[in-house]
């Protein structure tokens, strides 16, 4: 009986001793769930479209030949479900880059612009878009990426393809979106 006590005792001390490498603190615990609770990532799916505004200046592209330009700026309406509705009047895009080059398919005109979108809840969106459009047969791919927001948009993440694009008959420029955006929960 006395030889069970003493190996029961040696099995727990034993085991006492080695739970120390296993354990961690209660702080990296702690960091390590809450990295994991604190985001959630969600598909989403919508149409976008640009407005351009012509009163408000062109934008002059770097190009291989003579001089191009497109509209400086404009407003952008859609909806985007998570995001819900675009308040069109008040979201806006403004060109930072475009360039119209050659390709072995035509001429190509490559667009970043930022975006500031805002939300039928009050809330907003800002992203940068990187489009190519095809003058000659209207066709626009690209995607955009979300940089940040107000509210519960704070800290999104993420980037949305741009699908069937089209040049719209006023100039104008149409696209389904879809992608993946990644907020943080509060």
């Amino acid at each position: 009986m006395k030889r069970v006590f003493f190996l029961l005792i040696g099995i727990l001390i034993m085991c006492v001793a080695c739970q120390d490498d296993f354990v961690e603190s209660e702080n990296a615990v702690a960091t390590k769930s809450s990295k994991f609770e604190k985001t959630k990532t969600h598909q989403i799916k919508g149409w976008m479209q640009i407005i351009p505004d012509e009163a408000a200046g062109r934008f002059q592209c770097e190009t291989f030949g003579p001089p191009y330009d497109m509209c400086a700026s404009g407003w952008e309406a859609g909806h985007v479900n998570i995001l819900g509705k675009f308040i069109q009047e008040q979201s806006t895009y403004t060109k930072l880059y475009c360039e119209l080059m050659m390709t072995p398919e035509g001429p190509v005109v490559y667009n970043e612009v930022s975006l500031d979108l805002l939300l039928a809840t009050g809330e907003r969106v800002y992203m940068l878009g990187f489009a190519w459009i095809n003058p000659a047969t209207g066709e626009v791919t690209g995607h955009g990426d979300y940089t940040g927001g107000t509210g519960r948009f704070e800290g999104i993440t993420g980037t949305a393809q741009i699908l069937n694009g089209v040049v719209l008959p006023e100039g104008g420029l149409y696209w389904d979106a879809e992608g993946f955006i990644t907020l943080e929960i509060k």
